[in-house]
């Protein structure tokens, strides 16, 4: 059973929900309506969501579709859901724009083998499905859809403060502030306004490095450096800050190429004194 908690406060208008702990991450939302009514049955589509997709692309999951493929694609074909399908369908876009350093198998995105009917095999026994570096922007974009059908104008979405949407602004603001600190001291790398874009930033830490993998060259990066990607798009913003991470300069300038609506940095840590 999932934990959750939630709280609306009636003078600021405001509902908060927060999930400790959900896609390796805690999630929190705020919700600006005066309507409480109508703020704690989206909480409820918006809990039920992230359980359906964690079941779907949670790969440490035993009963998650992907752990189900990871552990017999290989031997046979296997049946997988229509949103599944569609997922990699993405995966593979992405995989062919970010001149494949964007892949969820980290080896070969071109020995998955998706065929009629729904099915899918891996041609390789080292390849297996991580949506690691995805499934967070998938989330925030379908969530960002259950908002604004519930004609909700303003609400600030935070997956593990790495992933952040912002639409419309702060009761008491013109749009929702981000501060980007640097994970090695703590001091301020940058600072955003998110009104209708999401932040997604990657990095390296003093106690995680060394987690970004190169799926080209198969070496981990573990510079002392962060990036971040502003844009409307919270699936893009997911999959392209870790791409910045492992693409160097030209690879960047043809990525802004294929990615025009984008807002793109990289922070270079090592010049900063801890």
């Amino acid at each position: 059973m999932l934990e959750t908690r939630c709280k609306y406060y009636k003078d600021e208008a405001m509902f908060h929900g927060f999930i400790p702990h959900i896609m390796g991450t805690r999630f929190d939302i705020l919700l600006i309506h005066s309507d409480a009514e109508r703020l704690n049955g989206l909480w409820t589509h918006i809990i039920n969501e992230l359980e359906r997709l964690d079941k779907i692309l949670n790969r440490f999951d035993p009963h998650s579709e992907v752990f189900g493929i990871n552990k017999h694609a290989l031997q046979s074909y296997i049946q997988i859901s229509k949103e599944l399908e569609k997922i990699l369908q993405l995966c593979q876009y992405y995989y062919e724009n970010t001149f494949h350093l964007f892949d969820i198998t980290l080896k070969d995105f071109s020995k998955i083998q998706i065929h009629d009917h729904q099915r899918i095999s891996f041609m390789s026994p080292d390849i297996s499905l991580d949506f690691g570096g995805f499934a967070k922007g998938y989330a925030l974009k379908k969530i960002k859809r259950l908002i604004e059908q519930e004609d909700v104008n303003h609400a600030f979405v935070n997956f593990g403060n790495s992933s952040i949407l912002g639409m419309g602004h702060h009761p008491y603001g013109d749009s929702w502030k981000v501060s980007f600190l640097n994970p090695y001291n703590q001091s301020l790398l940058n600072e955003f306004d998110l009104e209708n874009t999401t932040l997604s930033t990657s990095g390296n830490t003093i106690h995680y490095t060394g987690h970004i993998m190169n799926p080209i060259t198969g070496l981990f990066n573990e510079q002392r450096k962060a990036s971040s990607i502003i844009s409307t798009d919270p699936l893009e913003a997911e999959i392209l800050s870790t791409v910045w991470m492992i693409a160097n300069k030209e690879e960047q300038l043809l990525l802004t190429e294929n990615f025009k609506n984008i807002q793109a940095t990289i922070y270079d840590l090592s010049l900063i004194h801890i």
